[in-house]
């Protein structure tokens, strides 16, 4: 008799019904807006039970801000010698691909005046992280003596993500490739007391 043909388990199959989980609430923040995003019909579109949601995620909240931060460009932080490249190379976490993440992270934007527990979960999560990278390459090359440390610091990290969530809810899509590289050459570098680089004719 044949071996019986071993299937796979652990950890991939997890992953793999998480990833449905995530993708379902995604498309119904697009299609449905927060309000028509609930468990019961992430659980339908996921094709899973809501225990199999509660189990990995306890509220709604947390599992729509997993979703948009998924959605997400991963967010890095660079070390690449040079003050310009270090910003670009975070600012694009706001560089939005085909606009499918615009989409998903507007239907967060619009509701979280609505529900305190969105927005307090929504700022933590998404908006945080990526002025608290920005801050922390400024600090860094204010230690390495090339920013002045005179320069308001929060304020000038807060731009790029005001720019793009502000791109966000007015046209549901992030801020494209060239509209980051200008922010940071023509904004935030003067900003921060750096000439403007040189760009080719």
């Amino acid at each position: 008799m044949a071996s019986p043909v071993a299937r796979p388990s652990g950890r991939p199959r997890v992953e793999e019904l998480e990833g449905r989980i995530l993708e379902a609430t995604q498309d119904l923040l697009m299609d449905a807006g927060y309000g028509g995003t609930t468990i019961a019909a992430v659980a339908e579109r996921a094709h899973c039970g809501k225990s199999a949601i509660y189990r990995r995620w306890e509220t709604k909240v947390d599992l729509v801000v997993a979703a948009v931060r998924a959605s997400q460009v991963q967010l890095e932080m660079p070390d690449t010698g040079s003050l310009r490249d270090d910003l670009v190379a975070v600012a694009m976490h706001f560089a939005g691909g085909d606009g499918r993440a615009g989409r998903i992270l507007a239907s967060l934007l619009t509701a979280i005046g609505t529900d305190s527990n969105l927005y307090e979960a929504a700022y933590r999560d998404v908006g945080q992280p990526p002025v608290r990278a920005l801050i922390a390459i400024i600090e860094r090359w204010i230690e390495r003596g090339v920013v002045s440390p005179a320069v308001p610091v929060g304020l000038i990290a807060g731009i790029v993500p005001t720019a793009a969530f502000g791109s966000v809810v007015l046209r549901k899509q992030y801020l494209d490739e060239p509209a980051v590289r200008e922010l940071i050459d023509f904004v935030i570098l003067p900003a921060l007391g750096r000439p403007v680089p040189d760009r080719p004719l």
